[in-house]
């Protein structure tokens, strides 16, 4: 009944095991949008070889049409699951809801399954049937008026799964397109074996090479689909990533007619899949921002307020525009991403900001009260150290003038000539000191507050025009490079420092010559107070005292070092050096902008 030994068998029997395989590999992902098509469509490969095979092992010929019989059967069910796939695959599943496209998908097939099941009776599909040359395993069926039907129907199946495949393989992404085109390759190639099967020259002695071609055509198609895992991606990827995404995802064609939509665009759209095919517009005709956002011609990024259940709800959205290399669009995609609750939350970090603002300006309005009160309280302060200064210098220094006039009136009354001279000329010093004295506690009461300083030269010019130069002591200043970098905020500190520099010198040096020197090179900067007077040692001086650790203080308060160099009989150095790289180059980009 049965010959098992022919070569042809156990390539088909071999095939048979292969496709059964692929089945299993097509069933792991039977999920996937149309997955469950190809895993049918596989199946019936699989079944398909294993009656060729045994149609080639059977003897008689009445079994051999039994099996042919099958054959028929899985072809046709084959065909129509690679078409209904093929229309998934390129983004038309929605015609497989529509009643026509139902009743052609069920009607063709099983019209042709029962053509050929009911041969006996009317001899439609085949009018006869001989021994081919070949051997005893092989067959030659006589075409018969119904074949030309079967072969109609068989070709408008494969147009459906070739036309749809051509067209994924033009759009999309380059990625994609590969794949679209490896199918459609797939399936031409699938084509040309049945085209001469058809025709009638497929028996090559008895030999149906056919269902073969279709094994290789299932191998194709799972290596496109599955060996690359892009069809995870595309299309089919709504399954695993869209429908899960809690953003909404609206997707629109040329023609901007609603082709997909996602579980949470339709429930905040309130869509369903009778919306599937109708313009936007209509669909969305109750959100027209919505529209006015579609119909840009250009990608674009923005924020939505769309009221949801009488209550706002503030959507990120992102409009993207599928083209082709052309140019030309053929579909948009819009996904808008619920922000409503870091909306919320910004405007509370707004509001309170806005609070802390106020705070913050109300405690600026009492620290600038405190801070005036204090200044306040600190010239309070200033008058009452003054008013000692005066009575202990000043009036020691009249209190002596009185002394020595004193002394001089007697000796002069003695006829002591020369010790009322030494005398004299010690009232004479006694009177510049004084003077020295009252000219530095005017400028003190009278001086500038620190934050009124805004020209450091001018400043010290002021000091010199109204104390030095008054009590006869030369005075210079001398500049080399620019004050131009010098932080405006360093002003206060510098003028302090060069303050106390030359109150020192006046008190303690004898000084009848005093030079300021301003250096700026190679981004640093120095400030040297040099007086032409007694000098001191070092070594028994007091460095200290409260007037040098106040001008060390402001010299490291705003980054520098101060030093002194003197020396008995040779006057006295005050230097400042501090670097102001930072600043200069800022300024110095600042320039060139």
């Amino acid at each position: 009944m049965f010959n098992l030994t022919n070569n042809v068998i156990v390539i088909l029997l071999i095939t048979t095991l292969i496709n059964f395989f692929t089945t299993y590999v097509s069933w792991q992902r039977r999920k996937n949008k149309g997955g469950s098509y190809i895993v049918l469509a596989m199946l019936g490969i699989a079944f398909w070889t294993l009656s060729v095979g045994l149609d080639y092992a059977a003897i008689p010929i009445p079994l051999k049409v039994f099996f042919e019989k099958l054959e028929y059967t899985f072809y046709n069910s084959i065909i129509t699951f690679l078409a209904m796939f093929a229309l998934v695959y390129a983004g038309y599943g929605d015609w497989l809801k529509k009643k026509l496209v139902k009743a052609f998908f069920w009607t063709v097939p099983i019209l042709n399954i029962l053509l050929a099941w009911t041969n006996d009776w009317h001899g439609l599909l085949w009018s006869g049937y001989s021994r081919s040359e070949f051997g005893n395993n092989t067959v030659i069926f006589a075409q018969g008026p119904g074949y030309r039907w079967f072969a109609a129907t068989g070709y408008l199946m494969i147009l459906i799964i070739i036309l749809p495949l051509w067209q994924a393989s033009r759009k999309g992404s380059e990625l994609s397109r590969r794949q679209a085109l490896l199918l459609f390759v797939a399936s031409v190639l699938s084509v040309a074996s049945n085209v001469i099967y058809l025709l009638g020259n497929q028996q090559l002695k008895g030999v149906d090479w056919t269902p073969i071609i279709f094994s290789v055509l299932g191998i194709i198609f799972i290596l496109a689909l599955y060996g690359t895992r892009l069809l995870d991606l595309v299309p089919i990827a709504r399954y695993t990533m869209i429908e899960q995404m809690s953003d909404c995802v609206l997707v629109m064609d040329e023609k901007n007619r609603m082709v997909d939509f996602n579980l949470a665009a339709q429930e905040i759209f309130e869509i369903n899949q009778n919306h599937l095919g109708k313009q936007f517009k209509v669909v969305l005709a109750h959100w027209p921002e919505i529209i006015d956002l579609v119909l840009s011609a250009s990608n674009q990024t923005s924020q939505l307020i769309i009221m949801h259940e009488e209550k706002p709800r503030v959507f990120d959205t992102h409009l993207t525009l599928f083209t082709e290399s052309s140019g030309k669009t053929y579909g948009k995609l819009l996904m808008l991403s619920d922000v409503t609750k870091h909306h919320q939350i910004e405007q509370s970090l707004e509001q309170r900001l806005f609070e802390i603002q106020e705070l913050n300006k109300n405690l600026l309005e009492s620290q600038a009260q405190v801070v005036a009160q204090q200044r306040r309280l600190a010239k309070l302060e200033e008058r009452k150290r003054l008013g000692r200064d005066m009575h202990d210098s000043v009036n020691q220094s009249i209190h002596s003038l009185m002394l020595f006039s004193e002394t001089l009136i007697s000796l002069l009354k003695k006829d002591q000539t020369s010790k009322a001279i030494s005398v004299a000329e010690r009232i004479q010093e006694s009177g510049r000191r004084a003077l020295k004295e009252i000219r530095l506690l005017v400028f003190e009461t009278q001086s500038q507050e620190a934050d009124e300083i805004t020209d450091l030269i001018t400043a010290l010019r002021e000091r010199f025009n109204f104390v030095e130069n008054r009590v006869g002591v030369q005075t210079d200043i001398i500049l080399d490079g620019t004050l131009a970098y010098i932080p405006s905020e360093w002003n206060e500190n510098l003028y302090w420092i060069s303050i106390e520099a030359l109150n020192n010198a006046l008190k303690h040096a004898q000084v009848n010559m005093v030079k300021v020197y301003f250096r700026f090179r190679d981004k640093h900067f120095e400030m040297e107070i040099v007086d032409k007077g007694i000098g001191f040692d070092p070594a028994y001086s007091n460095n200290g005292s409260m007037g040098m650790r106040t001008m060390r203080e402001r010299a490291e308060l705003i980054g520098g070092q101060l030093s002194v160099t003197s020396s008995p009989g040779n006057g006295t150095s005050v230097l400042f050096h501090a670097a102001i790289k930072e600043y200069y180059e800022e300024d110095k980009n600042t320039d060139c902008g």
